[in-house]
């Protein structure tokens, strides 16, 4: 007989919210092959807060980045000489505005998107972007959103005094 283990708190822990603001997010589509040549782009120092990729709906890519607008351009100009033009214009939203927390325990259980959509409430609807891994998440909002989205989460999350 197997014995399984989940780990379960009624209001889940965190080590706090990070807010960063005046942001950028740069969307591109592109296809699969020259996600090969990302390495090219990356590799010109460019430094971003999140960059994210997920599967188009034409079955190429779409790529996600957010950073402060001054990287966002150097990127945009670096994207453009090394894939050719094929990535296509970005789609730009800015400035945005970037929450983003880990927990102890978020890798051991499940709920833990669920509880953070709850929590935002009406907010939810605000998102540009999510990205939830077993440790961190990561929300994307218009400007003006983050500080109330933080409210929102902090009282419905533990935080460490």
């Amino acid at each position: 007989m197997e014995t399984v283990a989940m780990y379960w708190e009624s209001r889940i822990k965190t080590y706090g919210f990070q807010v960063v603001k005046n942001l950028s997010l740069y969307a591109y589509a592109f296809s699969a092959e020259l996600w090969q040549r990302w390495k090219e782009v990356e590799a010109d120092h460019n430094r971003f807060q999140l960059v994210c990729a997920q599967q188009g709906e034409t079955g190429g890519l779409e790529l996600i980045l957010v950073c402060n607008p001054e990287q966002g351009r150097a990127c945009a100009r670096r994207i453009e000489s090394v894939l050719a033009k094929t990535a296509g214009e970005p789609r730009v939203t800015s400035p945005v505005e970037l929450i983003f927390f880990q927990g102890p325990h978020f890798g051991d259980r499940f709920g833990i998107a669920d509880f953070t959509c709850r929590a935002l409430e009406e907010q939810v609807d605000d998102l540009l972007a999510a990205l939830f891994t077993s440790a961190s998440i990561y929300l994307v909002f218009p400007k003006g959103a983050a500080d109330k989205a933080r409210d929102r989460l902090a009282a419905a999350f533990r935080v460490p005094r």
